[in-house]
């Protein structure tokens, strides 16, 4: 039988959200996952931890732009993973108390920790869906009280490479974007094949034993999760070149390549 927490989760094999925790210096992880994580840190020659920390810094500049200027108050995050700092809800609540968030994933070790998080605050609150059931998820959003007749900003940031192509990525962001209001805003980031093809094969070689296989894209494949949609400026860039405070240091050095953008539903 396979090592499991009092909780009755699985200890044993890596799990990507605990893989993605220990990348930005948490806590909530186990040998497993530090053991994949680090062969993910080895193949990508220590870059993978800079790429993680602009992912979310560019989710962070993306809250805030929708939260300040384009008025958002509905936000939906999907694949939103465990808890860390800046998460969406703190950011999002900084700019406007009416703000509502509400975050969804299928992993119950997500959660567990969400629900013990988030308890409290109706502002807030976490649906247990899964993001390639389209249908399903608004559901749940509806249910939990975040309200759809109004625009709504729909988080996809590093969890679309979750998803195999044969469960139709595109058909997914298309359905999307039916049952989005008008005037909902979508924000993706995406790890790209590019530049890098063989050393992203073997990272997906890691991540294939983990609790969700991992596929980077080519940039023209990512870009074309927008359409329907208005790009904001700049498009569909580097996350570091997505709309950078103008107090950002340059980067330190190489980084994977992850490329992001946010669109807006006419």
């Amino acid at each position: 039988m396979a090592d499991q927490t009092p909780g009755g989760f699985d200890v044993t094999q890596p799990n990507v959200a605990r893989m993605y925790d220990y990348y930005l210096g948490g806590k909530n992880h186990f040998p497993a996952d530090r053991a994949a994580a680090e062969r993910v840190v080895e193949l990508s020659r220590g870059h993978v931890r800079e790429a993680v920390r602009e992912n979310r810094a560019f989710l962070g500049r993306a809250v805030r732009f929708l939260a300040r200027e384009r008025g958002v108050r509905a936000f939906l995050d999907l694949g939103a993973g465990l808890p860390t700092q800046g998460n969406v809800h703190e950011i999002a609540l900084d700019v406007s108390p009416d703000v509502r968030v509400t975050y969804v994933d299928n992993d119950p070790v997500v959660a567990a920790h969400a629900r013990a998080l988030l308890e409290g605050d109706p502002r807030v609150r976490f649906a247990q869906a899964d993001l390639r059931r389209p249908e399903e998820v608004v559901a749940a959003a509806e249910e939990n009280g975040l309200a759809l007749d109004r625009p709504v900003a729909l988080l996809l940031v590093s969890c679309l490479h979750f998803v195999r192509d044969e469960e139709d990525p595109e058909g997914l962001m298309a359905a999307y974007r039916e049952l989005l209001p008008s005037g909902s805003h979508v924000v993706i980031s995406h790890v790209s094949s590019d530049p890098l093809p063989d050393e992203m094969a073997a990272m997906s070689g890691v991540y294939s034993r983990a609790n969700a296989p991992f596929e980077a894209r080519p940039a023209a494949q990512i870009a074309g999760f927008f359409d329907g949609y208005d790009l904001v400026e700049p498009g569909v860039v580097e996350l570091h070149r997505w709309r950078p405070e103008p107090d950002a240091l340059p980067l330190s050095g190489p980084v994977l390549p992850v490329l992001g953008g946010v669109a807006r539903r006419a």
